[in-house]
């Protein structure tokens, strides 16, 4: 959620087609908790949760490909993904925290113990003391407890020089744990975490970025593909009571996406627009900030008009507007200098991926 790519030739390039897709993957999920509201929950639909499939596929993608001619090692590569992930992500946990402590009327249901705020920061997965379901307090942070995870797994097979070695390292350790997963159905959080097929979005994304040169040669083939994606993604969600296991029913749909937007990087980046990879760059503080920026106008029109008075329509395209917004003014507010003084702290003088 937190990357931008180059690939392994000219690593400054962006793929432009992968910015496009952070975008879209952060929009999906601002879009779906504009709809959280109690008084709308009757228009949800959750189709925007795949958002959070297609930054797994691409963070497989990314992490390969800025690392698969590299001669940068495990502790130099965790170094940049902890400068990356980490300060932005504790500084929206601690602002959450700060306002069920100040404001606890603002929300919904709060109820913090100690020991689940420190596995919150630390990336430990643990069972939530108010819904029951493993998330850290700052619940959105479930996803970066998958994403520390494969960072863990990515860089030690760092360790191993040969790409092709590497791959197979990787692939094997993805898809032990998850047969293990399967076999034991394990009950605590963090092997239930760490075992979930989900992780198999990453794998995946590590392998069409190894494909990449023989997906940016099919380009004729691009709109089908991504007209399967959605297709697919549009049965699931109105499935008629049918709901396969994530992997499907979110995963195929994500990684047709990404290898789709492989297809058509050619003709993506013959016209790049700045918008749409600022929005790509910015994804990471849209993820996090949106909720908050969400939550503020959600108070603001309780104490004004009153949320009753106004069209559901309305709210939900008016909320997601403000959390896209809150999201890129974190982005240059906050994200952007926090990189630039991460990258002075490890020594780094490229930008940060």
């Amino acid at each position: 959620m937190a990357d931008s790519y180059a690939g392994p030739r000219a690593r400054t390039e962006t793929v432009v087609a992968i910015q496009y897709l952070r975008a879209v993957a952060a929009g999906l999920i601002a879009f779906q908790h504009a709809m959280g509201v109690p008084a709308f929950v009757h228009y949800t639909a959750h189709f925007g949760t795949i958002g959070v499939d297609l930054f797994f596929v691409i963070s497989g993608f990314i992490m390969w490909t800025t690392t698969e001619t590299s001669r940068r090692g495990p502790v130099r590569f965790w170094l940049a993904r902890i400068v990356r992930i980490v300060p932005l992500y504790w500084i929206f946990t601690t602002l959450y925290i700060a306002a069920a402590l100040i404001t606890p009327e603002s929300f919904y249901v709060v109820h913090l113990e100690a020991a689940h705020i420190v596995k919150s920061y630390l990336f430990v997965p643990a069972t939530h003391p108010n819904l029951g379901l493993i998330a850290p307090v700052f619940t959105l942070g479930w996803t970066l407890n998958y994403e520390m995870f494969f960072y863990l797994l990515f860089g030690l097979c760092l360790f191993v020089p040969s790409p092709r070695l590497r791959f197979a390292l990787l692939a094997t350790a993805f898809l032990l744990l998850v047969a293990g997963g399967l076999l034991v159905q394990p009950q605590g959080a963090i092997a239930r975490t760490y075992t979930d097929p989900i992780m198999l979005e990453f794998l995946a994304g590590v392998m069409l970025a190894i494909l990449t040169p023989l997906l940016m040669r099919c380009g004729a083939i691009a709109g089908l593909l991504l007209i399967a994606g959605a297709v697919i993604w549009v049965a699931v969600v109105y499935g008629y009571g049918f709901v396969p296991e994530r992997i499907v029913s979110h995963g195929i749909p994500a990684v047709t996406a990404v290898a789709g937007g492989l297809m058509i990087e050619r003709a993506a980046r013959a016209r790049p627009s700045g918008f749409w990879l600022m929005l790509g760059d910015a994804s990471y503080s849209i993820y996090l900030a949106h909720p908050f920026a969400q939550r503020v106008l959600l108070i603001a029109a309780n104490g004004t008009i009153g949320l009753a008075a106004i069209s559901p329509t309305v709210y939900v395209l008016s909320a997601f507007v403000v959390g896209i917004a809150g999201g890129v003014i974190c982005h240059f507010v906050i994200e952007r200098p926090l990189l630039i003084a991460g990258r002075r702290l490890i020594g780094r003088t490229q930008p940060m991926r």
